[in-house]
């Protein structure tokens, strides 16, 4: 006896208009048609599930840079997927579980290549997304991406949803020269808008409220000014919680201080912009080509507005680990990369 699947992998827009509450008649692939009500009971379903294997994590922030994320849990034992993020590098790094209960959370490790994190808080029988199914989800399914964008939700209030589809499967590498962000690998691109603060760590699950992938941190071009929405494919999560990948490697609890050779302009106090007084011969800014006089813009995405925002912003970098810097010098931006070393 044939038996038949009332959830498709695919929605007409007539379906999608009814998902949104607009109450159409849903027309499936084919297949006969189904009640708005069945729909939205089905989706709020997915939602709900999803939503208990979820987390909010909070830790520290430098400047105008988040210090929280989305996260979800990947095993029964407490092990939690997140994205990299300077929320990670405080002494503190707090998650809150769906039912609101607030734990303290260990680094386990950190990809930096895919923008991975993977964190440990101590539950018992947690209910978790499988990792196990391998990649799920083809161009043109629709999907539900779930996080907590903006940080709206607080203790037990459940996350935010978008919908969208799937637009290609693909391989990127974002290096730190032409984008704020690096990312190598595997992703899955996707139409919901996922590119916003707190958003990323959070998951794509298809119709059938299975794991597509973890929305990826924020890929920003500055030249073009545009953002990519993504996610890191439920196969290259499954890897990098096996340690698989050669590059996987245990992050260190505390990182030294770090020095860029700059120094700036402090009459006005730290509220004054960012000028460049002077540069330190042999440091990480000259060999960026730094000179007296220019105004620091951004570093590593993140915008300076002032004294203030910068020492707040170097004082989260990482030694060894490659940013970029944008300085104003007359009416020309210029953009390099820069390598902070350890202060001495």
């Amino acid at each position: 006896m044939m038996r038949c699947n009332p959830y498709p992998k695919r929605l007409s827009r007539v379906g999608i208009a009814a998902l949104l509450g607009i109450g159409l008649t849903v027309v499936l692939d084919g297949s006969g048609n189904l009640g708005q009500a069945q729909i939205e009971n089905h989706v709020s379903q997915i939602f709900a599930e999803a939503n208990q294997r979820m987390v909010k994590v909070y830790g520290a922030s430098a400047g105008r840079v988040e210090g929280y994320a989305t996260g979800f849990l990947v095993s029964a034992d407490g092990l939690v997927m997140t994205t990299q993020g300077v929320f990670l590098d405080g002494n503190r790094v707090r998650i809150l579980t769906a039912d609101g209960v607030e734990h303290a959370a260990s680094v386990i490790r950190r990809d930096r290549e895919r923008q991975l994190a993977l964190l440990k808080i101590e539950v018992e029988d947690a209910n978790y997304f499988s990792l196990a199914e391998g990649d799920v989800g083809d161009k043109g399914d629709w999907v539900v991406a779930i996080s907590n964008a903006f940080k709206v939700a607080d203790k037990d209030e459940p996350l935010s949803a978008t919908l969208g589809v799937i637009s290609l499967r693909t391989t990127i590498e974002a290096r730190l020269n032409r984008r704020d962000v690096a990312y190598k690998g595997d992703l899955v691109l996707i139409d919901p808008i996922t590119s916003n603060p707190g958003a990323a760590g959070g998951v794509i699950v298809n119709l059938q409220g299975q794991l597509v992938g973890m929305i990826g941190k924020i890929i920003n071009s500055s030249d073009t000014n545009t953002r990519l929405n993504y996610a890191v494919p439920t196969s290259s999560l499954e890897q990098f919680v096996a340690n698989e990948k050669p590059d996987s490697q245990p992050v260190l609890a505390v990182s030294p201080p770090v020095e860029l050779g700059i120094r700036l302009f402090t009459h006005g106090g730290r509220s004054s912009p960012a000028y460049i007084d002077r540069v330190s011969r042999g440091s990480p800014a000259r060999q960026a080509g730094m000179k007296p006089d220019d105004l620091i813009i951004s570093i590593g995405g993140t915008k300076i507005g002032n004294v203030k925002d910068y020492e707040q912003v170097v004082a989260g970098l990482k030694v060894g680990e490659e940013v970029i810097i944008v300085v104003k010098r007359g009416i020309e931006l210029i953009r390099q990369p820069i390598i902070p070393v350890e202060k001495k």
